[in-house]
This record gives C-alpha cells, structure tokens and sequence, in this order.
C-alpha cells in the first residue's frame, strides 16, 4: 500500500531529512584540532579564502547550495555566496527546490519585472507549494531580478514523485513526467542514511514496504532536480541549486543523480553552525562555510 504526501508534508518531510542530517554531522568532533572560527570556509580540514573557494567553484558546471529551511542565516550564505560566484560567472542560472515546473512561467516574469512580491507568491501558489516563509527567500529572489539571472523551477507536484515512486517511471508517459528519467540506486551509505531517518521519526516502522516507498520518493525528488540543473548545464549555463541539506550532504543525493546523467564537475557548499571546538567532517561536501550559532528566536518556524 503507498502513502500520499501532499505539498505541505512533503515540505516538512524535505525539512525532517535535512534536519536529521544536520544534527549527524553537527557532533562530529576532533579533539586535537584548533576551533573553526565563523567567517571562514574550511575544505579538507582547513581553512581556505573566500577568493580561492569561490574562484574554484566558478570553474564547475553545477554548483549546490545546501540549506535547512527554516534557517535564516542558510539563506544570508546562500545569498552572499550567489553574489560572489555571480561576480565570477555572469552565464549563472539559479535553480530552486522550493517550486514545482509549473511555476517556471511565473519566475521567467518575476525576473522580467512583470510580477509585484505578492503576485509572486500567489501565482506560484508559494504557500501550497513550499509553505515555508517567503521572507526568507525574497532577496534571493530580488538578487536575481536586480542581476537578471534566470530563475529554475527545479521539482515536481507531491502528486508526480508519488505516482513515480509507486508506480514506477517506466508506467509514466515522458511528457507527463517532464521526460525526467528513472534515477540511479541509491548508494549502500544513503540507503543506511535514509532508513535512519525513517526510523527516527516514525514513519511507519511496522510496514517495511513504506521505507522502499520513502526511499524512492526521496530518490524521485533528487533525479528531479538533478534533471533540470543538468538540462540547464547542457545548454551552456553555469548553474546554482539550493536545496535542502539532505539532498546535498555526502554527495549521495542530486550530485549522484547528476553524475548518473553525465555532469562531471560538481561542487557541493553546506552551511556549517559552530557549536562548540569541533571540526566537521571533510566528507560532508567539498566545501563548508561556518556560521555562528544564531540567537534562538532568530530563525522563523
């Protein structure tokens, strides 16, 4: 028997999987080493310039931003960093999880200036859709009308990643899935990762089958956006995802779909929150930026 996710769940369930994944990687520490201080990039267990971080990033085809949802400085990073690989790159596009494909008409006229704030979020159907707090992703959105950088809608309806994942995608017509192909299996570490994560928030323990369906969900929802950042690639753009942590983190999520479809040269970017003198393991993406651990009435819910 399948489960049905609606467009507000999914939503939270992006948040749990990318929640889940931050407290596992926020732990990690190594006594012997020097504290990361806020400010700084760290690859490989050291420091690095912002100049050399960002002129190596510029050089790959897709670069992913990782993010928790409802972290406001997540979206400060995100929106810095998209500012500085700007200034390198001027062929960047900006693909976003947060709409579905349909809403790709309503960002091509939001960049074209045709669209006030609120005919944005109502046409796009934002609270539907992604029901976070658009506040948090305006200035992304304003940066790319200010800099005329195009916007990509990057996921599918819950209804689509449901029909895909339950039925499978060779019972789905092309056209109706947005000629998206079947994604790769997923590694033996995300396989592990994901049954975690379904453990740990009772997803439905007593039905083993619902962790078959939660893990091809998760996989639809990477080979989804995985699929439109590489179109994108292939038309000669150089092209920025933001994506929730869980998609990002290891490479296990759309960077493995993404190298599935033939896009080499990806660079993944976490946020990394600095709780106490530890270092972050060099695994979790090819760069991190460290944040300072935010008040806590500082990020919405």
């Amino acid at each position: 028997m399948g489960i049905t996710i609606g467009s507000q769940w999914a939503a939270r369930i992006s948040a749990v999987v990318a929640t889940a994944f931050t407290f596992s990687f926020s732990t990690q520490a190594y006594a012997d080493a020097r504290c990361p201080h806020p400010g700084q990039w760290w690859q490989t267990g050291q420091v690095v310039t912002s100049q050399a971080l960002l002129a190596q990033a510029a050089e790959q085809q897709v670069v992913l931003l990782g993010e928790q949802h409802d972290a406001i400085d997540h979206h400060r990073w995100q929106l810095h960093t998209l500012a500085g690989l700007h200034a390198l790159r001027a062929d960047m596009v900006i693909g976003l999880e947060m709409l579905p494909r349909g809403a790709q008409l309503i960002l091509d006229q939001w960049v074209a200036g045709q669209l006030t704030e609120q005919a944005l979020l109502t046409e796009s159907q934002w609270n539907e859709a992604w029901g976070f707090d658009a506040q948090l992703y305006l200035p992304i959105f304003h940066f790319a009308r200010l800099q005329q950088i195009p916007l990509l809608a990057l996921n599918i309806t819950p209804e689509l990643r449901q029909r895909l994942s339950r039925e499978g995608f060779d019972s789905v017509p092309a056209e109706q899935r947005h000629a998206i192909p079947a994604p790769l299996p997923a590694s033996p570490a995300y396989q592990d990762r994901l049954a975690d994560v379904f453990a740990q928030h009772g997803m439905g323990q007593e039905n083993p089958a619902m962790l078959e369906h939660f893990t091809q969900a998760q996989l639809t929802w990477d080979i989804a956006m995985a699929y439109g950042l590489a179109e994108a690639s292939k038309q000669g753009a150089f092209v920025v995802g933001l994506m929730g942590l869980g998609h990002v983190t290891y490479g296990h999520g759309v960077a493995h779909q993404l190298k599935g479809l033939g896009v080499q040269h990806v660079f993944s970017l976490l946020p990394w929150e600095q709780t106490e003198c530890n270092l972050p393991d060099p695994a979790l993406a090819d760069a991190l930026f460290v944040l300072p651990t935010p008040p806590l009435d500082e990020n919405p819910r």
